[in-house]
């Protein structure tokens, strides 16, 4: 029996409505259909566009908050298996980051289990319905509430959204990217709290931007931020505030009296406890330790049927784990300069020969259960979301077509051509189990067709942080990266920030951007430019699905798989409502222990 038979026989034993966001006409009042999309309006036309909502039966329906009345106080302790890096909501880099910094930060508008976008710390979503929104989208006025203090107990105003928009244009400050920022024509304070930003064009997911609102005073009006205290020490106007951190062992929060929603939060505090893996996290879950454990998977399902005292909150997200393969030279002086080639992942060949070399299907089936689908692009739901087909497994032709490329078998089987052998590193986060078993199986499955694979796991603040952080991925010295990551309800910033060559890190632009394998395609790039830059969704659809074929074709990612969120709890923890386009946390002011 071959090593990779041995593999699998041991992995087999182991035991909606969406309201499109980002147009003038997006969340305008208008009831959507119950159907397809209708056609959107032409554009050139004298007239405005109307109003258009689509309607998406991909995610299912939510289930609604458990019922009872809730009952104030208590302490709930959260498991998570990767600690943040810092807690600043644009210089986080890391989903269990956002998990956290969710029950501290508000921003202007967030969205909601049905896909809408509803008001946070602004009164109401900006539309052309109501005047919020000019005619030709290029203006838009927030109004804001008049009742938020911050946690230190100052007033909530425009002044801190002029702010924080200062902060993330500021250059010395190492952001994820100023996508839409960078469009802002003009920003204006018309009083302590009413302000207008004028885009220099028409920017279709305009309402996504001021997700998180820093506060002006924590800062002393210094608008680089990197070496700041508050990273670590955060202020918010969330329903939860900052107590410690305890570097590899908690983080905690409390109940902030004056949040702005009366009568909410019903905890008193909020422990997220830090652990090595998910596996620890589940034993202190059976124990009564903690009483949530975060992001479990989806081969863990079966682990809990029928225990009287865990609930697994397994629903359809809009994750994909994918392969991230780098396209630059990942050693030397010019490692990551975009202008480099990869001496290996540069030749086409090799990274199709990569793809047909994947069983997909059977890491679904054996690693996963068959719980979830095999990953076919970055859009595996949603409006804008294409139909990609299923990659095809076919090691002979992975053969042949590393033959064809002049890429021999050498004497330990690893192909060779001109002296470089076709050996990578393989790198995920560490200490999570799912990943290591799948690394394993693509490991034996690409050694068949010649191509070794060296796994090498670092932590997720070192693997997922920043350019200043020097992580792999942000400065270019990786081959091979594997994680999970979610497009919003608007794909635009996700697709944009992965794949348009704008926004590659480099020491230029002091890593901005996500497009860490240096992807550069001219079809990709004019398709993503148009579907921001119209209001007409139809239009919009087709360049996203014309900028989605050729990214696949590129293989800068090669998608495994689509993820469920998978959560478990303690059955007494109750209030919280399932939401595919944020994550665990976005509602924990409605959470309450039945105990």
């Amino acid at each position: 029996m071959t090593s990779r038979r041995i593999l699998f026989a041991r992995f087999g034993q182991a035991g909606a409505m969406v309201i499109l966001p980002g147009l003038l006409l997006a969340a305008c009042g208008e009831q959507p259909p119950a159907a397809s999309p209708p056609k959107a309006p032409e554009t050139g036309k004298a007239e405005p566009a109307k109003p258009v909502a689509v309607a998406s039966t991909a995610v299912p329906a939510p289930t609604a908050a458990t019922s009872g009345t809730p009952k104030p106080g208590g302490t709930l302790k959260i498991a998570l298996y990767q600690e943040p890096g810092n807690l600043n909501p644009y210089l986080n880099v890391q989903t269990a980051g956002n998990v956290v910094r969710n029950t501290i930060f508000g921003g202007m508008v967030r969205p909601n289990e049905k896909g809408e976008y509803v008001p946070d710390l602004a009164k109401e979503v900006p539309t052309t319905k109501n005047g919020l929104v000019s005619a030709d989208g290029r203006t838009v006025t927030y109004k804001l509430r008049q009742d938020v203090k911050w946690h230190d107990g100052k007033p909530f105003t425009a002044k801190d959204v002029k702010f924080t928009y200062d902060v993330i244009m500021d250059p010395a400050n190492p952001v994820t990217s100023r996508l839409g920022y960078r469009d802002i024509e003009s920003f204006t304070m018309k009083d302590d709290y009413t302000f207008e930003v004028r885009f220099k064009t028409f920017f279709a997911p305009f309402i996504s931007l001021f997700g998180a609102i820093l506060p002006a005073h924590s800062f002393e009006g210094k608008t680089a931020i990197e070496k700041s205290d508050f990273n670590r020490k955060p202020i918010g106007t969330g329903p939860y505030k900052f107590v410690e951190w305890a570097s590899g062992d908690h983080i905690t929060v409390t109940k902030n009296q004056d949040y702005y929603v009366k009568g909410k939060p019903y905890l008193d505090q909020v422990i997220f406890r830090i652990t090595p893996s998910r596996e620890v996290g589940i034993a202190q879950l059976k124990t009564g330790e903690v009483d949530v454990v975060w992001n479990l998977i989806e081969a863990q399902i079966p682990e809990f049927d029928g225990d009287k005292e865990i609930d697994v909150w397994a629903k359809p997200g809009v994750g994909v784990e994918r392969l991230v393969l780098n396209f630059s030279a990942p050693t030397g002086d010019k490692a990551g300069d975009p202008t480099t080639k990869h001496p290996v992942l540069s030749d086409p060949k090799v990274r199709e020969a990569i793809e047909f070399g994947i069983n997909k299907k059977l890491i679904v089936d054996k690693l996963l259960y068959g719980k979830t689908t095999v990953g076919t692009s970055p859009l595996s739901t949603g409006w804008a979301a294409p139909a990609i087909p299923a990659s095809e497994f076919s090691p002979d032709k992975a053969r042949k077509l590393l033959e064809d490329a002049g890429w021999r078998a050498g004497p330990d089987g690893t192909r060779i051509k001109d002296g470089v052998k076709a050996s990578l590193t393989y790198q995920t986060t560490s200490g999570d189990k799912l990943r290591e078993l799948a690394q394993q199986v693509v490991q034996e499955m690409l050694k068949e067709v010649g191509i070794a694979l060296e796994i090498k796991n670092i932590p997720s603040a070192s693997l997922l942080g920043t350019w200043a952080d020097g992580a792999p991925r942000a400065k270019g010295t990786f081959d091979i990266n594997m994680w999970t990551t979610n497009p919003g309800i608007d794909p635009h910033f996700h697709l944009f920030s992965y794949f348009h060559s704008s926004q590659i890190p480099t020491e230029a632009n002091k890593g901005e951007g996500q497009n860490y394998s240096r992807l550069k395609d001219e079809t990709v790039d004019k398709s993503l430019d148009e579907a921001g830059s119209t209001p007409d969704l139809d239009k919009r659809k087709a360049a996203f699905e014309r900028a989605v074929k050729a990214l696949t074709a590129s293989r800068a990612h090669i998608f495994l798989y689509n993820r469920l969120d998978v959560d478990g709890a303690r059955k007494y923890v109750m209030g919280r409502t399932h939401n595919p386009w944020d994550n665990l946390a976005w509602d924990l002011e409605n959470w309450w222990l039945n105990k």
